[in-house]
């Protein structure tokens, strides 16, 4: 499976398989497992994840480690392409999951300026525009 990156202003329902959709105003991504179980993945960005695009296609890092679901999957996403790792063991899992909530928890929140906001509904309407043409 290969992933394509989605700028949204909010995370759609339901997710569609292949996009990894990502809110700089709001800081967050999500996507589906890559593992095709249908489990709704939320990627913390910047505390947790960064998510990336050139050429239409995602690029997040680090890797994305499901610990909340029993496919347990492991795995980064480069440039569309993802590349499985291992899985993390029980306790392993409970210690990331607790770490990417204390690391968010802790953070104060960054507010977008007006100026900022323009220049990412500019960049999300200039991907938009520049999608037409491509493969799918």
């Amino acid at each position: 499976m290969r992933f394509r990156y989605e700028a949204v202003e909010r995370m759609p329902k339901p997710l569609m398989p292949g996009i990894v959709y990502h809110s700089e105003e709001f800081e967050i991504g999500a996507l589906l497992c890559a593992c095709g179980c249908g489990h709704r993945v939320s990627l913390l960005v910047p505390d947790s994840h960064q998510v990336t695009e050139r050429g239409g296609m995602a690029t997040v890092r680090p890797s994305i480690a499901v610990c909340d679901a029993p496919c347990n999957s492991h795995y980064i996403i480069t440039a569309g392409e993802v590349e499985w790792l291992h899985a993390f063991d029980p306790a392993t899992s409970r210690a990331v999951m607790r770490a990417q909530i204390a690391r968010h928890a802790g953070r104060e929140p960054v507010r977008l300026s007006i100026v900022q906001r323009v220049l990412a509904a500019l960049g999300r309407g200039w991907t938009w525009l520049t999608s037409f043409g491509r493969p799918r």
